[in-house]
């Protein structure tokens, strides 16, 4: 048994859609098809169901995967080895990466993946979404790390063509109030709700502030704007002292909360409704020729999880 078509199946298990599976493998949608058709024979049984509109794993699919899922680490574990054997030499890695890294573990994942492979230097630029897209399609970064959504945000198709697109994470907008907040104890709130309010949200000229802007025009409303900031910290301050409504994304708060010096700070958090999710993706330019450490940092990736 080949052990690549192992790691094929934890890929298609994650993707449930052969072309997706096919470019994260950087190979054919036929050689994948044909890889996981000789996996099956091998196994003795289907691991997918295929019909014209979609694929699922099977019952023997679902009990062959976590097993695959440790052979394919173990694969990435052995190919660690080898390319620090081979590569003695200081390579550079670009990455492009939104600003909350830590909430989501990235900084973490990044260390982790420099101690396993002490010859390759990440040089990491913090910048917003709209940039990363535009460094990867201008070949400025080898691979950004980026926030993005298919209901919320407007895409050139032809440039969204040109990147493939890892997910990592979903996380989703909820609304930080007051804690004396006439709505600060309701289990969600309709976003029409906040019509009358001033708002304090992230910074202009960012995909967050532009997310937020446009949910609430959708919600039937322009947010009143009074205070912009890239600092967190004073977005709640104006939350607590200045009587705005914020909007932020869930797992910046959890950061916050866990991290605070009491565990916690005085505002109240609510979801929203309709519900404003987004994906934390890693993305890298189809056409362009990746380096032996970018090839070997996105098969990482791919292991790694948020929690």
């Amino acid at each position: 048994m080949d052990i690549s078509y192992l790691k094929e199946f934890v890929v298609l298990a994650d993707t449930l859609n052969f072309w997706t599976a096919a470019e994260r493998l950087y190979i054919g949608e036929s050689s994948l098809s044909k890889h996981i058709k000789a996996l099956e024979k091998q196994l003795g049984a289907p691991l997918f169901t295929r019909t014209s509109r979609k694929v699922a794993l099977t019952e023997f699919g679902q009990l062959m995967l976590p097993y695959a899922q440790s052979m394919a680490k173990l694969q990435y574990e052995y190919e660690s080895a080898a390319f620090r054997y081979f590569h003695h030499e200081m390579q550079s890695l670009s990455i492009s990466t939104i600003p909350v890294i830590a909430q989501y573990n990235i900084t973490e994942a990044f260390v982790k993946f420099q101690m396993d492979h002490p010859t390759v230097r990440l040089d990491i630029c913090e910048t917003d979404t709209q940039v990363i897209r535009k460094q990867l399609l201008a070949r400025e970064c080898d691979i950004g790390i980026y926030r993005d959504s298919s209901v919320y945000l407007e895409h050139n198709p032809d440039e969204e063509s040109q990147i493939v697109k890892i997910p990592y994470c979903t996380d989703e907008l909820v609304a930080v109030l007051p804690p004396d907040h006439p709505l600060a104890g309701e289990k969600k709130i309709d976003l029409v709700q906040l019509a009358a309010e001033q708002f304090s949200l992230i910074r202009q000229d960012t995909m967050p502030y532009d997310l937020c802007i446009r949910a609430c025009r959708e919600a039937g409303f322009h947010p009143k704007v009074v205070f912009s900031s890239h600092n967190l910290e004073a977005i709640l301050d104006m939350v607590r002292k200045g009587g705005c409504v914020s909007m932020l994304f869930s797992r910046h708060i959890a950061a916050l909360r866990r991290d605070g010096p009491d565990g916690g700070f005085s505002v109240a958090v609510v979801p929203v409704v309709p519900v404003i999710r987004t994906t934390v993706y890693l993305g890298y330019l189809k056409r362009a020729q990746l380096s032996p450490a970018a090839i070997h940092f996105i098969e990482y990736f791919k292991l790694i999880h948020p929690d």
